[in-house]
């Protein structure tokens, strides 16, 4: 694994936590500033920014923070106050809250989304949409999806 100071001095600028790929955290993580994982952490996360998983990055819990980006692996329960991706690499399986939720086609996704109207108010008025199976077949990826 080698050191990249660039990334590490980028990170600093922009005000964000790195947990570099070869740490494990198990614990509670909470804060106001940008948090990348491109290690390991099983637990809870609340921050008021952004959280990202890397692509190296492995997630077991409960996480709550303004936008996620999961570039790699997340299990488990997240809300979002303004906007979810799960870019190409990704995979996740679990819960998604958030008012805004973007899947790419290449990732992989199981489980349940709520996606709620107002990006300030993320409680009453929602609509809630099963997603029951995300498979790979023939290259591309099915979304089978019930009320």
């Amino acid at each position: 694994m080698d050191f990249d100071q660039k990334a590490l001095e980028k990170a600093k600028k922009m005000n964000t936590t790195v947990v570099f790929e070869g740490i494990r955290l198990v614990g509670d993580v909470k804060g106001t500033h940008n948090y990348y994982l491109n290690g390991e952490l099983e637990g809870t996360i609340e921050l008021s920014a952004l959280l990202i998983i890397g692509r190296s990055g492995k997630f077991k819990g409960e996480a709550k923070a303004e936008n996620v980006i999961v570039e790699g692996e997340f299990e488990g329960k997240l809300t979002a106050s303004d906007k979810v991706e799960i870019r190409d690499s990704g995979k996740y399986v679990g819960d998604i809250h958030a008012p805004s939720v973007l899947v790419s086609d290449k990732a992989f996704f199981q489980g349940n989304v709520t996606m709620t109207r107002d990006r300030d108010n993320g409680s009453s008025s929602s609509s809630h949409h099963r997603m029951r199976e995300v498979s790979q077949a023939a290259g591309e990826k099915n979304i089978a999806a019930a009320s």
